[in-house]
C-alpha cells in the first residue's frame, strides 16, 4: 500500500487559504436570542438644566439590550446578570443611549455588573415592571457646558399593559419575555419612572412605551491580524518547503 505523499506546492496554498477562511467562519459558541428593548418618553416637567438636551419636557429614546439573565419566578419574576456574559458586538451600532437625545455612549451587556447590577422584573401580567443597567464603568455620558459627565445607571419602572397572563414564569428572562410578548409595543401605565444617574442630582424622566424585538447575537469576527499571521506562516511554511 502507497504512503501518502505530502501535498505539493500548490495545494499549500489552498490549504493554507481554507484554514483562514474557516477560521473566519466559526461561529465561536452557540447562544440563544436576545431582546433589543426601545424605551420612549419626555425628561421630567420638574428637571433642572443639567445637561445639553436633556432639559425638561424634551423628548428621549433609551435602547436596552436584554440577555440571557437568570433568575427566581415569583411574584414579581426577577432576573440578573450577575457575571461576563459572552463578548458579542453591539448590532446595528444600537445600545443604552445611542441615538438618545443628550445621551451618548454605549453600554456592553458582556462586562459584568457593579453595584446594583442589571436587572429586570416583572409579573406575569406585566406589571411591577422594572429595568435597570449599571455597568462597570457603562461607557455612558452626558454633556453639559462642552464637558462630559459620567452616568452610572439608568433605571425606569411601571406598568406594560397587554403581556399574555397565561405564559408561565421562566428562570430565563428571553424565554419569559419571548413567550409573554403579544404584540411588540407596549404602552405604560400607571406611575412610568425613570433616572438617568449623574454624580449629581439624578434627571428623571417619565416614559410612555417599550417596544421589544427580538435580535440575534452576532460573535466578534476574527481579528485582522490573525488572518495575517495565518497568512504569514502559510508563506514561511511554502518557503521551508521549497528550499528542501
Amino acid at each position: 500500500m502507497p504512503l501518502p505523499t505530502a501535498p505539493r506546492r500548490g495545494q499549500w496554498k489552498g490549504l493554507a487559504l481554507a484554514g483562514v477562511a474557516l477560521a473566519g467562519l466559526m461561529a465561536g459558541e452557540a447562544h440563544a436570542k436576545w431582546i433589543k428593548a426601545t424605551v420612549t418618553g419626555n425628561i421630567a416637567a420638574n428637571t433642572p438644566t443639567t445637561a445639553n438636551n436633556l432639559e425638561s419636557g424634551n423628548a428621549i429614546t433609551l435602547y436596552f439590550y436584554i440577555q440571557n439573565y437568570s433568575g427566581s419566578p415569583g411574584t414579581p419574576n426577577i432576573w440578573r446578570q450577575t457575571n461576563q456574559l459572552s463578548n458579542y458586538t453591539q448590532l446595528f451600532g444600537y445600545g443604552t443611549g445611542t441615538g438618545s437625545t443628550g445621551l451618548s455612549g454605549n453600554y456592553n451587556a458582556s462586562l459584568a455588573p457593579g453595584g446594583l447590577g442589571n436587572v429586570i422584573q416583572s409579573n406575569n401580567d406585566g406589571s411591577s415592571f422594572l429595568m435597570r443597567v449599571q455597568g462597570d464603568p457603562t461607557g455612558l455620558s452626558v454633556t453639559r457646558e462642552s464637558t462630559q459627565i459620567g452616568v452610572s445607571n439608568i433605571a425606569l419602572s411601571g406598568a406594560l399593559v397587554g403581556f399574555n397572563k397565561s405564559f408561565p414564569s421562566s428562570a430565563d428572562v428571553v424565554d419569559f419575555l419571548s413567550g409573554s410578548l403579544a404584540t411588540s409595543s407596549y404602552n405604560c401605565t400607571g406611575t412610568c419612572s425613570g433616572q438617568i444617574q449623574i454624580p449629581e442630582n439624578p434627571i428623571t424622566f417619565t416614559w410612555t412605551s417599550i417596544q421589544f424585538d427580538q435580535i440575534e447575537p452576532v460573535p466578534a469576527p476574527l481579528p485582522i491580524f490573525g488572518a495575517f499571521a495565518a497568512f504569514s506562516f502559510s508563506r514561511k511554511l511554502r518557503e521551508r518547503l521549497a528550499s528542501r
